[in-house]
């Protein structure tokens, strides 16, 4: 397969790129300007701005398959009211871009991150996730991945959107289980969260579109 990896200098981004290469996959890994990440011997580096419509059409260009670890980046990750440092329809406008470089590109799949309690599954959000999208920066993020979910179901285009509950750092457990439920105990990996992503991007078909997806 040869995948590219949009937004590969974030922590699920890297994790999918090493992955991938150590299963024999050709990757490109689409990093920002200034990305403090080297990819592993083999893959292609391929420095662009995702907002960038031409560029993300060529580097679309000669591969089979695309998967996107891009989102909202704040100034300090670890705080949600942090200030936003990228475009508050970062997501969206992206998504837009991709869809229309793989229709130009006649690449068919994609899978990009989402969020647990985005779109239909707010309703079962646990009482922190509602608090913090309520009144945080969170909320900015949530409502993007909202609109970019919609981009790539209106696209025509063989797409799933998984959303992970609460990342966590950590090995993969190999452990991931489709859920409806969202407590405040719930939480995947990182790592886990690539290596389901892979499974999806290599599988004959695709199960489920928006799979909430939690360890098991």
């Amino acid at each position: 397969m040869r995948l590219l990896v949009l937004g590969a200098s974030g922590q699920c981004g890297r994790i999918l790129v090493e992955l991938a290469a150590a299963a024999g996959h050709q990757v490109s890994a689409q990093l920002r300007d200034g990305a403090d990440y080297t990819p592993p011997p083999g893959v292609a580096a391929l420095r662009g701005d995702p907002l960038d419509a031409a560029f993300v059409a060529r580097a679309i260009a000669g591969h089979d398959r695309v998967a996107s670890g891009l989102g909202l980046r704040r100034k300090h990750p670890g705080n949600p009211w942090s200030p936003l440092i990228s475009p508050p329809d970062f997501c969206s406008r992206t998504a837009a871009h991709i869809v229309a470089g793989m229709r130009a590109a006649g690449v068919s799949r994609v899978v990009a991150i989402s969020a647990a309690g985005v779109g239909d599954s707010a309703a079962r959000m646990n009482w922190l996730m509602r608090f913090l999208v309520a009144r945080s920066n969170v909320g900015v993020a949530y409502r993007d991945l909202a609109v970019m979910e919609r981009v790539y179901a209106d696209s025509g285009l063989d797409w799933q959107t998984p959303r992970p509950t609460r990342l966590s750092d950590g090995p993969a457990s190999g452990r991931v289980v489709e859920t409806d439920a969202f407590p405040l105990s719930a939480a995947i990996s990182r790592a886990d969260v690539a290596a389901y992503v892979l499974a999806q991007l290599v599988a004959p078909s695709l199960a489920a579109r928006t799979p909430t997806i939690t360890r098991g």
